[in-house]
C-alpha cells in the first residue's frame, strides 16, 4: 500500500477520534459590552475603555489545557466596530512578512473568525502579524462537525474594507528571548462582515466566533491556541466555534 495513503488515512483518524472526544466540550459565550464611542487604537490598549471588556484566556487548541504562554482577548462593540484585543505573552516575537494576504500563519499571527449569520457554514477570518500585517478572508464550509469530511471554499477577492489594526511589540522583534509580550487592537466595521439582516448587532444578538494564536518561537513545533476548544489543529472548525452575545 502506497506509504502517503497510509499517511493521510492516519491523519484523518487522529482528527475524526479528536473531534468526537471534544464535541462533548461545551462551547464557550462571551458577552460584548457596547461603548458610545469609537475606541483610540495604538497597538497598547490604553483606551480607557478597554476596562470595561472582560479578558478571556485562550487554551491549547488540541488539549484545551493551559498553554505555555498566555493570551487573554478583549471584546467591545460601538455603532461602527466590533472591537478585537489580544495580548500574547512571549519569549521570543517573531514574523517577516508584510504583505497583504500573505501567508501569516507561518509564523506569529492572532486570528479572529466571525460567522455574524449564526452558521459555521460561512465565515470570515482576519489575521494579524507583530509587523502588522494582514490576511483577510470569506469562506464557506462544507466539513461535517463529526470530522469525517473536511472542505472549504475561500473567497480570494475579500477584502475587510476599513479594517483599522494597531501593534505594539514589547521588546525586540526577530531576536531570541528578546521580548516579553505583543499586543494588537483591530475595529472590524460591521459594514465589512454581513451575515445578518441588521448589520449593526442589536442588543441580545449571538455570533458565531473564535479567537485563536499561533506562537512560533519554536518553529519545528509552533503552539496553537484557542479560545473554543477545536480538539485539533485547524482552526477552521468552524463548527466549534462559540458564541459572542452583544450587550
Amino acid at each position: 500500500m502506497n506509504a502517503g495513503i497510509i499517511v493521510t488515512g492516519l491523519y484523518c483518524l487522529l482528527g475524526l477520534l479528536a473531534t468526537q472526544a471534544v464535541a462533548e466540550t461545551a462551547l464557550p459565550t462571551q458577552v460584548v459590552t457596547r461603548i458610545d464611542r469609537d475606541l483610540v487604537l495604538s497597538g497598547k490598549m490604553d483606551d480607557p475603555l478597554w476596562q470595561q471588556a472582560a479578558a478571556f484566556p485562550l487554551a491549547d487548541a488540541d488539549t484545551g489545557a493551559s498553554p505555555h504562554l498566555a493570551t487573554t482577548v478583549r471584546l467591545l462593540y460601538s455603532q461602527k466596530y466590533l472591537y478585537v484585543a489580544f495580548v500574547c505573552a512571549a519569549d521570543t516575537v517573531s514574523a517577516t512578512l508584510t504583505k497583504h494576504d500573505d501567508p501569516l500563519y507561518t509564523g506569529d499571527v492572532v486570528e479572529t473568525f466571525l460567522a455574524p449569520s449564526g452558521s459555521f457554514r460561512s465565515f470570515y477570518e482576519i489575521e494579524v502579524n507583530p509587523l502588522n500585517a494582514i490576511l483577510d478572508s470569506y469562506q464557506l464550509s462544507y466539513s461535517q462537525p463529526d470530522g469525517s469530511y473536511r472542505k472549504l471554499y475561500f473567497n480570494p477577492a475579500y477584502t475587510c474594507e476599513g479594517l483599522l489594526t494597531k501593534v505594539f511589540v514589547d521588546g525586540v522583534l526577530n531576536q531570541a528571548h528578546g521580548s516579553k509580550s505583543w499586543t494588537m487592537e483591530m475595529a472590524i466595521p460591521f459594514a465589512s462582515i454581513v451575515g445578518r439582516d441588521n448589520i449593526v448587532p442589536d442588543p441580545g444578538d449571538r455570533w458565531r466566533a473564535n479567537f485563536c494564536r499561533i506562537d512560533s518561537a519554536t518553529p519545528d513545533k509552533p503552539a496553537f491556541s484557542s479560545w473554543s476548544p477545536l480538539g485539533w489543529r485547524d482552526f477552521n472548525r468552524s463548527y466549534r466555534f462559540g458564541w459572542i452575545e452583544f450587550k
